[in-house]
């Protein structure tokens, strides 16, 4: 007796990976999106001198295909133009800290855990990416 079924079970095994990887990048785009949206939003709203380097420099970033995310004073520029912002978020010896990029990402990890199942119900159930586009809520 031969086993049969190899070849169609290893391109429905690719099929998945490839959906996976799609729904992954798709809610990580989300993510951090809302986590870049809400450190902005609370930003502006904690600090009291509006010099627009710290908003203006404050992005994000899709890496590796869409794997990796990054929200933050992302580029060696950034870092140099706001560096004050790690006293804003830390705080000094004469100032209380307020940390808006951390309150943002705990504000979205739930969310995130959220999107990050789904995405992978529906690469095991062989769906694309939904139908909004990269949105996956």
């Amino acid at each position: 007796m031969r086993a049969t079924g190899f070849r169609a079970a290893r391109a429905k095994s690719r099929r998945r990976a490839k959906s996976l990887d799609a729904n992954t990048a798709a809610a990580i785009a989300t993510t951090i999106t809302e986590v870049q949206r809400d450190g902005s939003d609370a930003l502006a709203s904690m600090t009291t001198r509006r010099t627009g380097k710290l908003e203006r420099f404050y992005k994000k970033a899709l890496r590796e295909g869409g794997a990796v995310g990054l929200v933050g004073y992302i580029t060696a520029a950034a870092r140099r133009s706001a560096f004050y912002a790690r006293f804003i978020h830390d705080g000094t010896s004469k100032m209380r800290a307020r940390p808006f990029h951390d309150q943002a990402v705990l504000s979205a990890e739930g969310k995130h855990r959220a999107r990050m199942r789904r995405a992978q119900k529906r690469a095991v159930a062989g769906k694309g990416v939904s139908s909004r586009g990269r949105n996956i809520t």
